[in-house]
């Protein structure tokens, strides 16, 4: 099944629950998913990324919302991304554009730049730490 929506191109691949994704990016937040130094694989550090943004829902970060003065502006698409993510993923990121009426692109180039500011921040880092003590402490519990 193929679909576009805004730019977008999806194709569902029942089989797997894998659905292939097409994005158009900035340059400036293409640069700031791959590194420096362009050391990250981009299209596992955007689905990472659309992961990050959906699990801060409800923080109350300031930096989590879409800016609302950047809602009436088309994002650039100077690169094209094309990553594969779950359905169930795609569906959610796809909800969360909807409920802040924006397009999936406007607000996969935001989860972009929220992720590169977490990773900054060292966030990212804590949150695996943290669950990865959380796997272990349940681990010792079930010994």
């Amino acid at each position: 099944m193929n679909s576009t929506v805004r730019g977008i191109e999806l194709t569902r691949s029942d089989d797997t629950g894998e659905r292939q994704v097409l994005l158009g990016l900035s340059e400036l937040a293409f640069g700031a998913l791959v590194g420096e130094e362009g050391d990250r694989s981009a299209s596992t550090t955007m689905e990472s990324a659309l992961r990050c943004y959906l699990g801060d829902r409800g923080t109350d970060r300031p930096a989590w919302p879409y800016p609302g003065f950047l809602r009436g502006s088309e994002p650039q698409r100077d690169v094209e991304l094309e990553l594969e993510v779950s359905v169930d993923l795609w569906r959610d990121f796809s909800e969360e554009a909807s409920k802040q009426e924006v397009t999936t692109e406007q607000l996969a180039e935001h989860a972009a730049f929220y992720f590169a500011a977490e990773l900054d921040a060292g966030r990212v880092t804590q949150r695996i730490l943290d669950e990865f003590e959380a796997t272990e402490s349940d681990a010792a519990g079930t010994d």
